[in-house]
């Protein structure tokens, strides 16, 4: 537990002279005494071991899972111990925003370095510093794409999340979102679907399946849009890069890459572009350049300090950046390297098929025809709730039951033979 830290009156007493003021009381002077609160309705305060012993029986309400297969957009990977060794430094967690360039190259070069990454995962040529989330990225990156035709396209199949911030994000910008059915759970784009500023299209989609987002591209560019891709970045390792698919933009969520499921967040967007889109692109980025005794240093480049901040003059309302969040992803590439992520990606993607095969052997239907990459859907007869239950009371969390027939699974490197094996005799018994 952190250090618990108080203050006593004899303290209290000397910070109070040294800026000169009586009481805590004259600190609010200004404040006009009809709009002072009396008294906080608050209790008490707790010593440390009150507050230990409180934090820890709350802890114990968790639920705590000796395996998971629900991904949905938060994934269950093998950190590697050092990724938390190295992001844990103080240095790294204290770190402010770089704008003082002189007083911090490490994490303008910890950031480069995340950049670089990105675009190596993404094949595109300049990434930003990041986002609050995926679902935040992929807004913004149809909005700097729709900055003429005021039209974003996309389909019902992709992450739900992100359809809730695509909608707020667009529609206040007066840009019409058009929503197209998916059919047999995959995204098709119709020739005739007229002028847009962006299509926006995830692969794998909600469904765990593989898109052809190379035709979505051609009929995509054909109606003068631009596509914007939403690809977990782990898929990249085996299939190919967005820029490969014909993304204009590519954007996700990176929370995968070394940082825990942590509840839901905090977690990171990534976004990456073409030189021909970067200026475009918002958000902060770090560029490499030479101090004035020629050694290497790092910069915010590219855009003017604050701009975020013009309000309708602005690019984007994105003013900061997942600093410690991208270092953790730098950190987790840098360990696992090329090699290791495509072990990871593979082991994720055989996994998935061999729990697919073994469900199906057991009475459940695959709900859509087509390749995946580590999450499938189910059909179940009514008997999603049941299945789930059965898991848990195993201390295994399934999937998502998205209805009362229909369970998305998801495996990771983590599911190991024996726990998915557990998993079909429990799911065999309940059908």
């Amino acid at each position: 537990m952190a250090d618990y830290l108080s203050l006593t009156e004899a303290e209290k007493r000397e910070m109070l002279d040294a800026i000169g003021v009586d009481s805590v009381e004259d600190l609010f002077e200004d404040v006009p005494k009809s709009l002072r609160v009396k008294k906080l309705n608050l209790p008490q305060g707790k010593s440390q071991q009150e507050t230990y012993n409180f934090m820890r029986a709350l802890s114990k309400r968790n639920k705590v899972y000796d395996s998971i297969f629900l991904g949905a957009g938060s994934y269950d990977h093998f950190i590697p111990s050092v990724v938390k060794s190295v992001c844990s430094r103080s240095e790294f967690v204290t770190a402010y925003t770089p704008y003082q360039a002189e007083m911090s190259q490490g994490i303008l070069q910890a950031i480069f370095e995340y950049q670089t990454m990105i675009c190596n995962l993404t094949g595109m040529d300049v990434s930003n510093a990041s986002h609050y989330s995926g679902a935040t990225a992929a807004a913004e990156g149809c909005i700097m794409s729709a900055d003429k035709v005021k039209r974003v396209v996309t389909f019902d199949n992709i992450n739900p999340d992100v359809m809730d911030v695509l909608s707020t994000y667009l529609t206040s910008r007066g840009i019409e979102l058009k929503v197209l059915d998916s059919v047999d759970g995959k995204a098709v784009l119709p020739d005739d679907v007229g002028a847009m500023g962006a299509v926006y299209v995830e692969n794998p989609n909600f469904y765990g399946l593989i898109e052809d987002t190379t035709s979505i591209a051609e009929t995509c560019h054909a109606n003068g849009g631009k596509l914007v891709l939403g690809m977990n970045p782990v898929a990249m390792a085996i299939m190919a890069s967005p820029r490969e698919q014909g993304a204009d933009v590519a954007v996700g969520e990176a929370q995968p890459l070394g940082l825990p499921m942590s509840f839901g967040g905090p977690y990171i967007g990534y976004m990456a572009t073409t030189s021909k889109e970067m200026r475009k692109m918002p958000g902060r980025i770090v560029g490499e350049t030479t101090d004035s005794e020629g050694n290497r240093a790092y910069v915010l480049t590219l855009q003017a300090r604050e701009q975020h901040i013009r309000r309708e003059r602005a690019t984007s309302n994105i003013c900061s950046n997942e600093a410690l969040c991208a270092l953790t992803v730098s950190v987790y590439l840098a360990s696992v390297g090329a090699e290791g992520l495509k072990e990871v990606a593979t082991a994720c993607t055989s996994n998935a098929h061999y729990l697919a095969k073994g469900l199906v052997e057991k009475g459940a239907k695959l709900c859509f025809n087509g390749e995946f990459f580590h999450e499938f859907v189910t059909l179940t007869e009514g008997k999603a709730e049941e299945i789930l239950t059965a898991l848990a009371i195993e201390n295994i969390l399934g999937g998502l039951m998205i209805d009362r027939d229909t369970i998305l699974w998801c495996c990771t490197e983590k599911a190991t033979k024996e726990t998915m094996d557990k998993v079909l005799e429990i799911v065999g018994g309940v059908l």
